[in-house]
C-alpha cells in the first residue's frame, strides 16, 4: 500500500497560563490507500507575541495537545 507525504501548514492557538495567542504549525501530512490524511510531527513554527515559559495547550486542526515553551522552543509535553 503506497502513501503520499507532504508538508502542510495550520494556524493554531496557544492558551494557559493567563495568555492566549495565535500560531502557525507544520506537520507531516500522510495520506495511504484509504484517502483519509493522518497528521504527525506537529511544530509550532511562529507565535503572534511572546509568552512566558511555561505549559500551555496548543489547539490545531481540531486537536488539542499539551505543549510546553522552554528558551526559544516549543516541545512537546507528557
Amino acid at each position: 500500500m503506497s502513501s503520499i507525504k507532504e508538508h502542510v501548514s495550520f494556524t493554531g492557538i496557544i492558551r494557559g497560563q493567563g495568555h492566549e495567542a495565535n500560531c502557525t504549525v507544520t506537520a507531516l501530512k500522510m495520506t495511504r490507500g484509504t484517502g483519509i490524511p493522518a497528521y504527525t510531527r506537529y511544530e509550532v513554527k511562529a507565535v503572534s507575541r511572546p509568552l512566558p515559559e511555561g505549559d500551555y495547550q496548543l489547539t490545531v486542526n481540531g486537536q488539542s495537545f499539551p505543549i510546553r515553551h522552554r528558551g526559544e522552543y516549543w516541545l512537546a509535553a507528557a
